[in-house]
């Protein structure tokens, strides 16, 4: 890589060389200019530190590699080589870090975790706990009196502030503005369109929700506009981890104020759906119990949590339309139980992590391959500034790099 790197930044600005050995008369050569879709093509398969040098060689590649189309051949090209990302808190400040995501892992190996740009330690995670597209939704820290939104790039350490969500009697009518607040905040993400958007739920002291707002991060006016549901629900706690797929945002809500539902939201058209839990999940144990969503190989899945974790149960989503779901358990790991539970990488392993609230002597990530049933264990390296230190962590899987700056 260090070679092609160094061929790359000798030879691919050149488009004339004179070559001068005196005495001897002045020969000069003129080579034909690359095209513009090659070096494009060649450049979106370095490494993102690579790219960041390269912008300091001259204007003619700081253009290029600024160009809406390298971004894009560059977040392709990462997707093929997924990461793990890390989000650590830690005396209220956000520090972010991310190693490669092993493919095939072997037991007891070692990963060390890079950390990433320090601006983003002003900011915390919101309820949202999806990456999309490798971006973050972040906001202001808890004790300032206005929440202020931000969409954060954890590489670059840049950032959109988002306009100020309107809690007015205008966008909410039937609600004194006073008692109007933010429920929830989710991002999602529309592969068709390649549309970013932010969908917002606000709801009265009461409890109940009064309006839904969208802004879509990558028009030019970021505005927010309302949206409309024929049916009311609010935020249900037992179910964690929205998660976007295929352009389709899911999350837990109870309907009604009473039964639990999955809430489908569409990215592209903004129209919401639901779809009905199989009446077997949890059952009894439902108000002991979570419901974890993931991503299952581009299904919809649910991890059934209870107080007994000698099983893993998880729940595929087979027709959205039907309401169709389909069950498999697992005998859980002894080494896994009570760790944290990440979900499902793109190659089918289920992910568990060290406990989130932990003292940093030792953090570790586990794969189990649900088809030989092997668990491997690999240690992560990186956060040795904080040994011994009470710190919250969040793994997520399958991150992509992006070098939008914003």
């Amino acid at each position: 890589m260090e070679k092609l790197e160094q061929h790359v930044s000798e030879n691919l600005s050149i488009t004339s060389r004179i070559e001068t050995q005196s005495p001897k008369p002045v020969r000069e050569y003129n080579l034909d200019p690359i095209p513009v879709d090659i070096l494009i093509d060649i450049f979106s398969r370095l490494p993102r530190k690579s790219i960041d040098r390269f912008r300091c060689v001259s204007k003619s590649w700081r253009y290029l590699l600024r160009r809406p189309d390298f971004r894009d051949a560059f977040l392709t090209n990462s997707s093929t080589r997924p990461r793990l990302f890390f989000t650590l808190i830690y005396n209220g400040q956000l520090f972010c870090y991310s190693s490669p995501q092993p493919q095939n892992p072997d037991d007891n190996s070692t990963l060390v975790a890079t950390f990433y740009d320090k601006s983003s330690a002003r900011w915390f995670p919101t309820d949202n706990r999806t990456l999309v597209c490798g971006l973050a939704l972040l906001q202001g820290k808890y004790k300032r009196k206005d929440r202020v939104l931000v969409f954060c790039n954890p590489i670059t350490g840049k950032f959109i502030t988002l306009p100020k969500v309107p809690l007015n009697r205008k966008s909410l009518p039937d609600t004194e503005a006073s008692d109007a607040s933010i429920a929830r905040i989710y991002l999602g993400y529309d592969p068709i369109s390649k549309k970013l958007k932010v969908l917002c739920m606000t709801s009265s002291l009461c409890g109940r929700l009064n309006t839904h707002q969208v802004l879509t991060l990558e028009s030019g006016h970021r505005l927010w506009r309302r949206i409309d549901f024929a049916f009311s629900f609010t935020p249900d706690d037992r179910m964690r981890d929205e998660i976007c797929i295929n352009g389709v945002l899911y999350f837990g809500a109870k309907m009604g104020g009473q039964s639990s539902v999955i809430v489908c939201f569409d990215i592209r058209s903004e129209k919401f759906g639901f779809i009905n839990l199989d009446e077997d999940m949890l059952g009894e144990n439902y108000e002991s119990g979570y419901l974890t969503l993931f991503n299952y190989k581009g299904k919809l899945g649910i991890r059934e949590e209870t107080n007994e974790d000698t099983e893993l149960v998880l729940w595929v989503l087979e027709d959205a339309a039907s309401h169709e779901w389909s069950k498999q358990t697992y005998e859980m790991p002894s080494l896994i139980r009570e760790k944290t539970f990440v979900g499902m990488t793109g190659t089918g392993e289920i992910v568990w992590s060290s406990f989130r609230n932990n003292y940093l002597n030792r953090f570790c990530v586990y794969f189990y391959n649900l088809e030989k049933n092997t668990l491997t264990r690999v240690d992560i390296r990186g956060f040795e500034d904080f040994k011994y230190r009470r710190a919250y962590i969040d793994t997520f899987l399958d991150y992509v790099e992006n070098i939008k700056l914003m």
